[in-house]
């Protein structure tokens, strides 16, 4: 870096720095984070804006802690030089609007490995090139459900979306044994709360009735001979996809194909 070589950047508003809105902003943080970062501070204090330098704090912060943000930049080049990201991605459609948003969560809250690797997934998944809009406006809303599930449903997902093949279980109470065994834990109550979280973000395919069966195993009938649901009891389920909903395991498919595509 030569004598007359800067990282600050004079807007005419300075907080769109650490909003990230100025294009510029993008490429100098990619190449050396730290630095940027520290001229930030450094120019707030200055200024004796405070409000300013606690907001420098923050960022500080969340780029140094387990040097998160910095694994990010080192995987975002590595994509956008193997052309599978565009170099002006931030022009496209929610493309600066989602690196924004990732940008905000690591500062304000350094997420787990296994929500960081859901967010960045989603994210590549909205600014992959040659997306069509269609798949961007999918890949955003999967981007916004990933920023509000926890660790917990997102390792159930992953243990659904590995039960793609297995043979199908139809009863909700076996499930959320076979599930609550598999995840390690065997608390159902945690599989039943995560599981009601990922079916009101239809990740999950929604509990059905059915027919309640005797002693004998033999399902109550009405006068035309035909299985009787007996109110809504709420006890099955449909899991010949693991589960899944069409949603649902395009979101464990973004993650797979992230992690995979970071390899080659």
């Amino acid at each position: 870096m030569t004598d007359d070589t800067t990282y600050i950047i004079s807007p005419s508003d300075p907080a769109s720095i650490v909003r990230l809105q100025d294009p510029t902003v993008i490429e100098q943080l990619l190449e050396n984070p730290p630095a940027v970062l520290s001229e930030l501070l450094a120019g707030w204090f200055a200024t004796g804006n405070g409000f300013l330098a606690a907001t420098g704090c923050r960022v500080a912060q969340a780029a140094f802690k387990g040097r998160v943000f910095e694994q990010f930049a080192k995987e975002f080049n590595h994509l956008r030089q193997a052309g599978k990201i565009a170099d002006d991605f931030q022009e496209k459609k929610y493309g600066c609007k989602s690196w924004v948003e990732l940008l905000t969560i690591l500062d304000e809250e350094t997420p787990d490995e296994d929500r960081l690797d859901a967010l960045k997934a989603m994210f590549y998944s909205v600014n992959q090139i040659n997306a069509t809009d269609g798949q961007k406006i999918l890949a955003y809303h999967l981007f916004q459900i990933a920023k509000k599930l926890t660790s917990s449903q997102l390792l159930l997902l992953k243990s659904s979306y590995e039960r793609l093949s297995s043979p199908a279980i139809r009863q909700a109470d076996e499930w959320i044994k076979t599930m609550s065994r598999r995840l390690g834990h065997n608390v159902r109550e945690m599989v039943e709360h995560d599981e009601h979280i990922l079916m009101e973000y239809r990740l999950l395919s929604p509990r059905r009735s059915i027919p309640h069966r005797d002693l004998f195993g033999k399902a109550e009938t009405n006068i035309f001979g035909r299985e009787e649901l007996t109110g809504e009891n709420d006890e099955g389920i449909d899991d010949s996809s693991g589960r899944l909903t069409p949603m649902g395991i395009q979101f464990c498919e973004n993650i797979k194909n992230y992690a995979l595509d970071l390899t080659t």
